[in-house]
């Protein structure tokens, strides 16, 4: 089947592949593909955002090689790394890539200013500042797209992309995640596009690049910066930066018909987010709009190859999308979600919060008791014994990362607050906010108590599955149980 290149650039790319990652191992389908290839390109490899979206892809990586059947939802999605991809592919975790050289000098002698006759350096003090020419791009390019239009036009030069056109073939898609405001989106995002399809000898695959099926997202301002931390970057500018970048989209991909869909989405501007210039500090709370933006990945690869067309150096029919709630709200709940969205993710993220619920607040116990058929009986057990000790640290550590993502989506200015995961017990089939499941009869809730149902579904369904490795049996065996109780407990 189908590849998905996903090019995801700056912080804002690395925040959206997260949500993305959350969405895939809850079991949200994606169409036209069974392997995602995501290339964050971010100079500052330091970023907090950066290196904890690589963690996530890493144990998630190491889930589904160890859990994937037909029999699951969970983690079905295949993400590979570049490196691992076509002849010569090897094991790697490397997702993020740079451009040879930025790291380690100023942006003026990146540029050979110092080289340059009296007249082109009168020519570069106009079109950079002296704080410009004197950045030091470690940590990216603060907010600064004119610097990082000079330092991306180097990306067809990379071996990254060399790689990526070698092994992209015709069905595959591409799709390029950036924010608008910034300089490392905002600049990274035409120019990648460009590069992919003015692409010519000795690039390979030039010509299925020519015409490849391209989408992207371009992230309008959805943040504000507090100042207070003493940061360089200046959210003031963000609505003017905008407009300056949406002209030019304007002018140079959708006039110029370079894009086969493009994907707008934003927030109204407000300083919820601490200050900083980039590395481990740089660690911006979840939001729902990079919830959104995934979605639109998603969307993307719902549209059949025929409505993607590009002939004689033109797309077709470009299309252009934004993002809509169901009901206007401040706090987003599922029944706020417009139907399509509904349908996508409320099911399956409520069955992988009851998945991690489980994991983190019954498993041990479930292991002591030795009337637990599900972890007991069978030729494959789900004891801690014969589950793979790394497979069980890679689940605690994926589930961590969910509980996080949840809870500071809960604190953005304009709130996910569709789960409560903290709820186990007897109440672990209330997690859904606004919709309660109360015990009794109609809901066949037996006794009152939620945990007890559960344990109860499992211990009926383990036999079933017992012919899976403990591994695969343990996320096929939620997968079948928490679909149960979604349809006829929670009733969503």
């Amino acid at each position: 089947m189908a590849k998905l290149f996903l090019f995801a650039i700056g912080g804002t790319g690395s925040r959206v592949v997260k949500s993305l990652a959350m969405l895939l191992a809850s079991g949200v389908k994606i169409e036209n593909t069974d392997t995602i290839i995501p290339i964050i390109v971010d100079p500052d490899s330091a970023n907090g955002d950066l290196t904890r979206t690589i963690d996530i892809l890493k144990e998630y990586k190491s889930i589904r090689e160890k859990s994937f059947s037909d029999k699951t939802d969970f983690f079905k999605t295949k993400i590979s790394s570049l490196d691992e991809i076509g002849e010569g592919g090897y094991l790697s975790d490397k997702f993020t890539y740079d451009i040879d050289g930025v790291k380690s000098q100023l942006f003026r002698d990146f540029i050979g200013y110092s080289e340059l006759d009296a007249n082109n350096k009168a020519l570069n003090s106009l079109l950079f500042s002296k704080g410009n020419l004197d950045a030091d791009m470690e940590v990216g390019f603060k907010g600064n797209p004119n610097i990082g239009s000079v330092v991306l036009n180097k990306f067809k030069q990379t071996q990254f992309f060399n790689k990526f056109a070698s092994n992209f073939e015709e069905n595959d898609r591409v799709f390029i995640v950036s924010s608008i405001f910034g300089g490392t989106g905002a600049a990274g995002f035409p120019l990648i596009l460009k590069n992919i399809r003015d692409a010519k000898n000795p690039t390979p695959h030039h010509s299925f690049l020519n015409s490849a099926k391209i989408g992207a997202v371009s992230v309008l301002p959805y943040f504000g910066v507090d100042k207070s931390s003493g940061s360089s970057i200046d959210s003031n500018t963000f609505i003017s930066k905008t407009i300056a970048a949406l002209k030019y989209y304007a002018d140079n991909i959708c006039d110029n018909k370079a894009i086969n869909a493009l994907y707008y989405i934003g927030d109204n501007l407000t300083n919820d987010q601490k200050g900083a210039d980039g590395a481990d500090d740089q660690r911006n709370k979840a939001h729902f709009i990079e919830l959104a933006s995934a979605l639109s990945i998603i969307d993307f690869m719902s549209i059949p190859d025929i409505e993607l067309s590009f002939v004689n150096g033109e797309v077709t029919n470009p299309k252009y999308f934004e993002f809509g709630l169901g009901n206007d709200s401040n706090s987003i709940t599922f029944s706020d979600l417009a139907n399509q969205t509904y349908e996508q993710i409320a099911k399956p993220l409520t069955k992988y919060s009851l998945f991690k619920t489980y994991m983190e607040s019954h498993y041990e116990e479930s292991c002591k008791n030795s009337k637990m058929p599900h972890i007991h009986n069978g030729n494959n057990k789900l004891s801690k014994e014969a589950l793979d000790q790394r497979f069980r640290n890679s689940i605690s550590n994926f589930n961590k990362h969910f509980t996080e993502w949840l809870d500071e989506m809960k604190v953005s200015n304009v709130s996910f607050s569709a789960l409560d995961v903290k709820k186990n017990g007897k109440d672990i089939y209330n997690q859904v906010i606004g919709k309660p499941v109360k015990p009794g009869f109609l809901n066949k809730v037996k006794n009152g108590e939620g945990i007890t149902s559960f344990l109860n579904k499992l211990n009926e369904r383990e036999t079933s599955l017992d012919y899976l490795k403990p591994n695969q049996k343990l996320t096929a065996l939620f997968t079948e149980v928490t679909n149960d109780i979604v349809d006829k407990e929670i009733k969503l």
